[in-house]
């Protein structure tokens, strides 16, 4: 006999206390009617057997709206090496400065030998300009004296051809001293020659006074020395070249001796380089002006940069000097020629080459004379202390 279970509706048998499928108790059914085998099933749904494991779902009453987040588009990155991060220990000077350093020791090397050659070549114009001057007076004074010419005449132009024998001989004494050292007896010979040149000026502006002399002129130029009338150019020269020579023989201090000199530098170098009287740089006053300043520095300060400032200074005032030296020589080497001028005569010929002789070298002075400023000055920022020279 069989019965099925009022739970699952599986078919069971008879004696079956329990539901083998889905484990109901038949012991708690109460049966009002004896069981038969002819007992039908209950009429229930078609029975689906629940999952092994059914998930628990929970819907939520009200789900939040979905949001999209905003697009954010990537940074541009180019193609960069990989990062380094920074030394722990910053570089030292010695390391910032290691290319200026190796480009001080290259330059080292050459400027003993820049600067000797710079200082020759300039010793040499100098010694082709004075011969211009030397040349030019003479021929002039040949020409007043054979027209039987008042010695008050030629007097002034005698003073002009001393000054320029004086200035010619003066740097033979420095030719052979170390470096840019400059020996006391061309300084004095120098001033000198500045002094008959202020006497010059002062003798030349009242002879040309008269107008009935052999002169009779009011300005005279000799291949660009410009001699005027006027007696206070003459008289401002010597000034300043009595400043100058006192400091060579009295010694008050380096400061006070300092500011003498630049006083004495100022009034020639204005009254010489106006009339164009540029001793083979138009800039020769500016130049010597700023070495000085830059001398007046250990008279207040003695710390570690002393010869760091040094040689700066000295650097800038070389660097000056030698752009007027090509500037100079450059107004030289175009100068007309005698023969454009309607000028004949060996020695005026003669003069004119001096004079392009004298342009041409101080045209090449300034050119080594302005590297080897430049390799002073990388030097000096390096080494903080100048080069031997």
């Amino acid at each position: 006999m069989v019965k099925y279970c009022p739970r699952c509706g599986a078919q069971v048998t008879d004696e079956a206390r329990f539901c083998p499928k889905c484990g109901f108790d038949f012991s708690t059914l109460q049966q009002s009617a004896p069981s038969t085998s002819s007992q039908q099933p209950p009429q229930q749904p078609p029975y689906q057997p629940p999952p092994s494991n059914p998930p628990t779902y929970q819907q939520p009453t009200n789900p939040p709206p979905y949001q999209q987040p905003p697009y954010q588009q990537p940074p541009y990155q180019p193609n960069q090496p990989p990062y380094q991060p920074p030394p722990s220990n910053p570089p030292t000077y010695q390391q910032q400065t290691e290319s200026l350093i190796s480009t001080a020791n290259k330059a080292a090397r050459y400027t003993p030998m820049l600067t000797k050659y710079g200082k020759l070549l300039l010793l040499l114009s100098i010694i082709f300009e004075a011969l211009t001057t030397i040349l030019v007076s003479s021929c002039i004074i040949s020409s007043l004296t054979k027209i039987s010419a008042p010695a008050s005449d030629i007097a002034p132009l005698a003073l002009l051809l001393v000054s320029a024998v004086i200035y010619l001989i003066s740097p033979v004494f420095s030719a052979f001293s170390r470096g840019i050292n400059i020996s006391k007896l061309t300084m004095i010979l120098a001033i000198l020659a500045f002094i008959l040149l202020g006497i010059t000026y002062i003798v030349f502006s009242k002879e040309s006074g008269y107008t009935s002399g052999y002169i009779g002129i009011t300005s005279i130029t000799i291949y660009g020395t410009t001699f005027t009338i006027s007696i206070t150019t003459g008289i401002i020269i010597l000034i300043g070249a009595a400043l100058v020579i006192f400091t060579l023989f009295i010694n008050m201090g380096g400061f006070i001796n300092s500011i003498i000199q630049i006083v004495g530098i100022i009034l020639i170098y204005i009254y010489t380089v106006s009339n164009n009287f540029n001793f083979e740089s138009m800039l020769w006053g500016i130049a010597l002006i700023i070495a000085l300043i830059f001398n007046m520095i250990p008279s207040f300060y003695r710390g570690n940069y002393l010869q760091m400032a040094t040689g700066i200074g000295y650097s800038i005032a070389v660097l000056l000097f030698t752009i007027g030296m090509i500037i100079t020589g450059a107004s030289q080497v175009s100068a007309p020629s005698p023969s454009s001028l309607g000028i004949s005569g060996g020695i005026i010929n003669g003069a004119y080459g001096t004079y392009i002789a004298a342009g041409a070298i101080g045209i090449i002075a300034g050119i080594i004379g302005l590297i080897d400023s430049i390799f002073i000055l990388i030097y000096t920022l390096a080494y903080k202390a100048m080069p031997n020279l």
